[in-house]
């Protein structure tokens, strides 16, 4: 199966990464007029697996951008 090109793949290390995910993700949204979106959440999976799916595949590409980025930089304050 060839992933849609508006969705994004999110694997998270534990609790307080998920905590931190949710509140950029809420961010994300605000700063980028609440677009529509999907989050599939697995959680049975080993390492927190998410799906995030934009209609938009632009928004799409600038959230794991955005994400990667942010996730970059959070150890190393």
């Amino acid at each position: 199966m060839v992933p849609n090109a508006a969705e994004t793949e999110v694997r998270l290390a534990g609790p307080e990464e998920a905590d931190r995910f949710s509140r950029f993700l809420q961010g994300f949204l605000s700063a980028n007029g609440f677009p529509f979106v999907i989050v599939h959440d697995t959680p049975e999976l080993l390492g927190q697996l998410r799906k995030v799916v934009f209609e938009d595949a632009g928004l799409s590409h600038k959230f794991a951008s955005e994400w990667l980025n942010q996730r970059g930089t959070a150890g190393s304050a």
